[in-house]
């Protein structure tokens, strides 16, 4: 059962419950959080620890969007919805003000002054995951497979 679990961990194909769902996102916090704690470290001894710190959150990033997509594809295939709504996951990904701050610092001062607009967007992305948690799958056989058992 683990070893499934590894193997279609970033597989596109198929269908992934609420519980496989939950899985995969308390495997990948962990591994977002192990990283986080070493970025913090590495920090703490260099001299350009900004530049790095930011360099590191968009690996994360990069790392934690390679390994949720395919956990949120299968889970919205599971619900009876095309995979193609990952793109939501995604732009709350890349919109991380940690992300656009690397493209540019000053960028800061403009991510400021649209707080409001950010906070009302992160709140959405919220209601997006909290729904991929809740809504029960389709019982029946759609167009992606069997429903997934555990």
């Amino acid at each position: 059962m683990i070893r499934d679990f590894f193997k279609n961990l970033l597989s596109l194909e198929g269908r992934l419950n609420r519980i496989g769902f939950l899985h995969s996102f308390v495997l990948i916090l962990c591994l977002f959080v192990l990283l986080s704690i070493i970025n913090h470290e590495y920090i703490r001894r260099t001299d350009s620890a900004l530049t790095v710190y930011l360099y590191v959150k968009s690996l994360q990033s990069i790392l934690l969007l390679a390994l949720w997509t395919p956990s949120i594809i299968k889970r919205l295939h599971d619900i009876g919805f095309r995979g193609n709504y990952v793109w939501i996951a995604w732009v709350a990904l890349l919109m991380d003000a940690h992300n656009l701050m690397l493209l540019n610092i000053h960028i800061a001062a403009f991510l400021q002054k649209i707080q409001l607009i950010m906070f009302v967007f992160y709140a959405l992305v919220l209601i997006y995951y909290v729904f991929l948690f809740l809504m029960p799958g389709s019982r029946d056989v759609n167009e992606w497979g069997e429903p997934q058992e555990f």
